[in-house]
């Protein structure tokens, strides 16, 4: 199997874990990169396993969501609280959970049929890799 990896680096955005014991509990902010990591049995005809310039789908939907918005969790009450009292303050994001690693998995879950869409069977996601700052990462792989 042929594999590669496309990088988008340095998108900014909060969250919070709602359910931490410790400071993650607050809202605070990191600046996000998100790897994906494809693969095929045949290369293209151009050579590639997929043409970087034919993902832009994938950097419009990152940018959309998660550039510079309050990434929190669908149970965190005192989060929508927050977005109800005071909805201009906020680009909202409700994620069913904000880690890294479920980030990755939700990331992996919508990005998967899209690239399905444009580049058909061929090519697959075969993982996606969050980085909070350059300091973490977590991977989903299914």
């Amino acid at each position: 199997m042929y594999t590669c990896s496309k990088t988008y680096s340095d998108i900014p955005f909060a969250h919070r874990q709602h359910k931490h014991e410790g400071h993650c509990s607050f809202i605070h902010g990191h600046n996000w990169s998100f790897k994906f990591t494809f693969g095929c049995k045949a290369l293209n005809d151009k050579g590639f396993v997929v043409d970087f310039g034919e993902l832009k789908f994938i950097k419009r939907w990152l940018d959309d969501k998660f550039d510079h918005a309050y990434v929190y969790n669908e149970r965190d009450f005192e989060s929508e609280a927050l977005l109800i009292a005071f909805p201009k303050l906020f680009k909202a994001c409700k994620v069913e959970c904000c880690s890294a690693e479920g980030l990755a998995k939700q990331t992996f879950d919508f990005v998967a049929p899209l690239l399905k869409q444009h580049h058909g069977d061929r090519v697959q996601l075969l993982s996606v890799e969050i980085l909070e700052d350059s300091k973490n990462t977590a991977e989903y792989r299914p």
